[in-house]
């Protein structure tokens, strides 16, 4: 008998969502959540990120997606902005802030804000080009020395962690009673994945190991303390953009499938292929 993995979320068990080369993702039979196992090791990831935020002409590519993270921040710092409108004076805490445009955006209306990324290429732009304050390490190693922080931002981030509990932990002790986490994350076993299952953009190792279901996304939180204050399951910088999504990941979605039924195809839309689909969301916790 084939023993799966079980979910360090939720300790339930697992079945097979798709195998891409030498990586293997299942999703959690509990809370729906899917996961790689097993997770690459330190070196592996380590080797993986020490190229991320390159460009691509230097054996990189974030800037494929840069441009559309960079147009995303002037929303989420409004969003921030909302729950702290005094917002002189108050920390905050970017984590995984890449090349530190978010937080420049964040001390441009009044935050105390700074950066921690795993990156050194990223810090290093940070902090000489936007002239940010930003440290490359890992939060469980360098939390001491920061103090604490009325709130914490976590763009993009969570789904490429090894252990996001502990991840969780450690931002809930840097947060003051009352501070909020504000975190986005692609929404694994929703309506656009159920109708193309394990092929939506979020299904991705070894860049993303974790795809949360809105459930393991509760679930992940609240073992480690926080209280959901919102969960937005379709986040958008705007109105326009969040209509026009909901129509184009629909049509796509029908349309893939009407093209697999009339090919005959029986294990999913495309074996083994993602496309650029996929609703992120946006949640807000805090620590009570």
């Amino acid at each position: 008998m084939t023993i799966h993995p079980v979910c360090k979320i939720c300790c339930g068990s697992s079945s097979p969502v798709f195998v891409a080369g030498e990586y293997r993702m299942y999703i959690c039979s509990n809370c729906r959540t899917s996961f790689v196992s097993p997770i690459p090791s330190d070196s592996e990831l380590a080797e993986f990120y020490s190229k991320f935020h390159l460009l691509l002409d230097e054996g990189g590519g974030y800037e494929l997606f840069e441009d559309r993270m960079n147009a995303d921040f002037p929303a989420k710092a409004r969003l921030v902005r909302r729950f702290f409108p005094d917002g002189a004076g108050r920390r905050l805490l970017d984590l995984g802030c890449g090349k530190g445009f978010f937080i420049k955006h964040c001390r441009d209306i009044g935050l105390d804000a700074l950066g921690v990324d795993l990156s050194k290429s990223a810090i290093e732009f940070a902090t000489n080009n936007l002239r940010v304050p930003a440290i490359a390490g890992r939060l469980s190693e360098v939390k001491d020395t920061l103090g604490l922080f009325e709130a914490v931002t976590f763009w993009a981030t969570i789904e490429h962690l090894p252990d996001p509990i502990q991840t969780l932990s450690d931002i809930f002790s840097v947060l003051r009673p009352g501070g909020r986490l504000f975190l986005d994350t692609g929404v694994g076993d929703d309506w656009l994945d159920r109708c193309l299952p394990g092929h939506v953009q979020w299904y991705d190792p070894p860049q993303h190991l974790l795809v949360f279901s809105t459930t393991g996304m509760r679930r992940a939180l609240e073992l480690t303390g926080f209280r959901v204050v919102d969960i937005d399951t379709n986040f958008e910088r705007s109105k326009i953009r969040r209509l026009i999504k909901i129509i184009r990941n629909g049509s796509c979605a029908i349309g893939l499938r009407l093209v697999s039924s009339a090919a005959g195809l029986k294990s999913g839309p495309f074996a083994f292929t993602r496309f650029p689909l996929g609703n992120l969301m946006s949640i807000v916790a805090e620590r009570p």
